[in-house]
């Protein structure tokens, strides 16, 4: 028989790593996977493209993989400041203070995918996460997140209904552009938080990988054929005036909930004001805040996805400005284009 004991605190980072990684998907899919390696309880789990492999600690010896759910372990939160036991051999014991969960078919075949990575620098934790966060958070499920590394920066963004995100930070890699699930980048993000570690190992090769103190994060990815225009909207300087987030963040919330409510189309308008539009059926609603800027422009735009942009953004003003195609909002290491129709 092999056995272990893992004390409160690590179980529920474990426990709480692996609730990000799945996601929310069908509960029957949300299992964690044990496996011994190099002396070590090692557990496995996937949404189907992140995964995450989490050492727990030394054990004796034993064969193949054990399967329980996630929604089961969860029930061993409640009590605090127990030991969790597990014991693996012909049936699958785990077991805190009173409460005794028993497997009684654990074995599965191997669900590893091959996730071998290769890690070229170490990062900061924050900085990936918000860059990974911001160019992500406009989308939505079923769409696919351009990731990638251009002329030492590392990039994410996305596009939807005339509107694209994009956020950088600085980096030593080589170039690399893929595409990533939506899903998984979502994922990726709030597993991210709760690792709880200031640096992160980071490196690219076919997949995109990551390794912590007791892990390791792989993504799967499609190489991405054309970046060309990922490098333009980097490095478009074409900026004339500023705006407040402030402001733009208050605009874009009041406008989306007005918009949720009563439904219509949004438009922003921006000449010597700046407005936030919806116009329903039945009802209309203007947000305004005077700005100074010579031309005058009115497109239409979701709030929501304003909203969502700017409630990520930390400094105080953006700047902003036109191209023949896009009206273009720029901070320090983000961007939000909205298409001209």
């Amino acid at each position: 028989m092999s056995k272990i004991k893992i004390d409160h605190s690590k179980f529920a980072r474990f426990v709480r790593i692996f609730d990000k990684v799945t996601g929310t998907i069908e509960p029957s899919t949300r299992k964690v996977y044990f496996y011994f390696d190099s002396q070590n309880l090692m557990a496995y789990g996937t949404d189907g493209c992140l995964s995450v492999n989490l050492i727990l600690g030394n054990i004796a010896p034993f064969d193949g993989f054990y399967a329980v759910l996630l929604d089961d372990l969860k029930l061993l939160l409640r009590e605090k400041n127990e030991d969790v036991v597990m014991e693996f051999e012909s049936t699958f014991q785990i077991s805190k203070g009173t409460e005794i969960i028993s497997i009684l078919h654990p074995f599965v075949q191997s669900p590893r995918k091959k996730d071998e990575i290769e890690t070229d620098q170490i990062i900061d934790t924050m900085q990936l996460r918000r860059t990974l966060d911001i160019g992500s958070i406009i989308s939505r499920e079923g769409q696919m997140i351009f990731v990638g590394s251009q002329r030492g920066r590392f990039f994410s963004a996305c596009e939807d209904y005339g509107h694209t995100a994009l956020s950088f930070m600085n980096f030593r890699d080589k170039d690399f552009a893929v595409e990533i699930p939506y899903e998984s980048v979502r994922h990726l993000v709030k597993a991210l938080d709760s690792i709880k570690e200031n640096r992160i190992e980071f490196g690219y090769s076919k997949d995109m990988g990551m390794k912590f103190s007791d892990g390791k994060f792989t993504v799967c990815s499609n190489f991405l054929q054309d970046n060309g225009r990922i490098e333009e909207i980097m490095n478009f300087d074409g900026t004339d005036f500023e705006i407040p987030v402030k402001a733009l963040r208050e605009g874009a919330t009041l406008s989306a909930r007005f918009q949720r409510r009563n439904g219509g189309r949004g438009y922003l308008e921006l000449s010597e004001m700046m407005k936030f539009v919806v116009l329903s059926q039945v009802s209309a609603y203007e947000y305004t805040y005077p700005i100074q800027w010579g031309n005058a422009i009115r497109i239409p735009i979701a709030p929501r996805k304003f909203q969502q942009f700017f409630s990520r953004i930390s400094e105080k003003y953006v700047k902003a400005g036109l191209t023949d195609r896009h009206l273009i909002f720029k901070s320090m290491q983000s961007m939000l284009l909205v298409k001209i129709e």
